[in-house]
């Protein structure tokens, strides 16, 4: 296991501690002991330094997977465990969709080629979701929208896949043999979750984010 699969093993098992902002402003409220050469009080002072990155990083990276996470969850139950309904037409997922149906041909557009197996509004692990699912070749690709809760704000990660489409930032990652794009649409999170590699995947998204946006009136 090298360091990255470390990291990131640490990452989905340990829970930031809530206390750690507390617990960097105690130390820096702390005087410097009597006696302390300058030196000393430098080498303190960048280890706190150190520190207080280390838990920002930590955070970030565990806030950006726990937002994936949620797209992923939908694209598993759905697309891979094979619970999405069986349609016959697109008509059929306009009707699914109900008010979200308005954005179903131009997310189709941006994936042109790939074929539509379903499109449709479903409840996993207590959260609802709307879902189109498309087919290139043997492998589906799940384009997945759902309200946003009270603390779901992508971080600024800093060394993970992040980027801008349209202004809108983009962040991915591999989970679970997945590449997993997520992006905020105003009240919403977008996904884009497929078998790609993450570079095509993420550029998926990047095509789709704009298209959600606007539909989602952000």
């Amino acid at each position: 296991m090298n360091q990255q699969q470390r990291l990131q093993k640490a990452v989905d098992n340990e829970p930031v501690p809530r206390d750690l902002e507390a617990r960097v402003r105690t130390r820096l409220g702390r005087s410097p002991r009597r006696g302390t050469s300058g030196w000393g009080r430098l080498a303190s002072s960048i280890a706190l330094l150190v520190f207080m990155l280390g838990g920002t990083q930590y955070y970030v990276v565990t806030k950006t997977r726990e937002l994936l996470r949620v797209g992923l969850d939908d694209h598993v139950h759905c697309a891979i465990e094979g619970e999405y309904p069986r349609q016959t037409s697109k008509a059929a997922g306009i009707e699914a969709l109900g008010p979200y149906s308005p954005m179903l041909q131009p997310v189709l557009d941006q994936l042109a080629g790939d074929s539509l197996v379903s499109a449709h509004r479903c409840t996993v692990n207590g959260r609802d979701y709307v879902h189109m699912i498309l087919r290139r070749n043997n492998m589906l690709i799940s384009v997945i929208m759902t309200r946003r809760e009270k603390a779901d704000a992508f971080p600024r990660a800093i060394g993970m896949r992040t980027f801008e489409a349209s202004g809108i930032p983009v962040h991915g990652g591999d989970m679970s043999g997945y590449a997993v794009a997520g992006f905020e649409a105003g009240n919403y999170l977008g996904y884009v979750v497929s078998g790609l590699p993450g570079q095509q995947n993420d550029q998926l998204a990047g095509r789709v984010a704009p298209v959600i946006r606007r539909y989602t009136g952000a």
